[in-house]
């Protein structure tokens, strides 16, 4: 008998797609078919053993009127794709994890009489699932005091939290063993999909001032972009700090649970990804994120004790 296929609705930032992927690891072992819809730049973020549908996207709130035209035609053309999609795919239920690439398959879903059902990652409740809301049957939240829901769609909410990669769990049962007297300190610096300039730029210079017996102590494995690694490997050289620089990180869950530290940004994602792996972190929020939910993300894990928030 066929698997039956499922659609998995999500922009394209690991904040939307990781949880994407861990529910899919879960639906495979259902005997459930993943296919995962999403924009071109989520393609790339999702593993081999998934099948993927791209579709046209964008933000119809850019304040460039000719822009604002341009996207809302993508909107269109997405929608017609998604009606292709759900025709010839026929899905028995579409889930949708926010961001604009979710938009038409939950509405397309909602109108062709499919089960439906949204994911907020963050603790504030995202523009695209707010206005889809009304055409879902549940609401998956990851916190308890989610902000921006819209009364009317109260009913519809299940506490859930955040789905994790299952190799998130892995490392929370190996149990987190802090750095030993005069040994290595291994820290983990990440900027979210594209990498954080700030970091790019401030935290070498700040650990090149570090005492020397304190520098030679780090290994630092850092997410620089892709046009200042030349920059950043020279300041650590210049500081003789061991550092290891990438532009993407493909297989973050191995050095998360090497580290003894993480710095990095408050996407929904790596946030409940370190807290499930219980490693001890500096959240920096992305200061010009939609609604601010970085910083709700990171304090409502912080208020428990699970690291540390200190704005940009």
């Amino acid at each position: 008998m066929d698997k039956k296929n499922i659609f998995l609705a999500a922009g394209g930032t690991g904040g939307h797609i990781f949880p994407a992927i861990a529910v899919a690891e879960q639906l495979k072992k259902k005997n459930y078919n993943p296919i995962f819809i999403t924009d071109k730049r989520g393609r790339h973020m999702i593993g081999q053993g998934f099948k993927v549908i791209s579709i046209l996207s964008a933000s119809p709130y850019n304040s460039q009127f000719i822009k604002r035209i341009g996207n809302i035609l993508k909107l269109i053309i997405g929608t017609l794709q998604t009606i292709f999609f759900v025709l010839t795919k026929r899905p028995v239920a579409v889930i949708g994890f926010g961001g604009y690439p979710s938009v038409a398959p939950i509405l397309v879903s909602h109108f062709m009489k499919k089960a439906t059902m949204l994911h907020e990652q963050n603790a504030f409740f995202g523009r695209a699932n707010h206005f889809v809301s009304p055409y879902v049957h549940k609401i998956a939240l990851s916190w308890n005091d989610t902000r921006n829901i819209p009364e009317h769609e109260f009913k519809k909410i299940i506490l859930t939290g955040m789905p994790v990669r299952s190799a998130f769990n892995e490392i929370a049962r190996r149990h987190y063993t802090p750095p030993h007297n005069d040994g290595e300190i291994r820290i983990l610096i990440v900027g979210g999909s594209l990498g954080a300039a700030v970091f790019d730029d401030v935290l070498p210079d700040a650990i090149s001032r570090l005492p020397d017996n304190l520098r030679q102590r780090l290994r630092i494995v850092q997410q620089v972009r892709e046009n200042k690694i030349n920059i950043v490997k020279q300041k650590y050289d210049q500081a003789q700090v061991n550092a290891k620089l990438e532009h993407f990180i493909h297989h973050i869950d191995e050095y998360i649970a090497q580290a003894h530290l993480i710095i990095g940004r408050a996407g929904a994602s790596i946030v409940a990804e370190i807290a499930t792996a219980g490693i001890p972190a500096l959240f920096v929020p992305y200061p010009h994120a939609m609604d601010d939910h970085q910083t709700a993300n990171a304090e409502t894990i912080t208020k428990i004790g699970g690291g540390w928030l200190m704005p940009e």
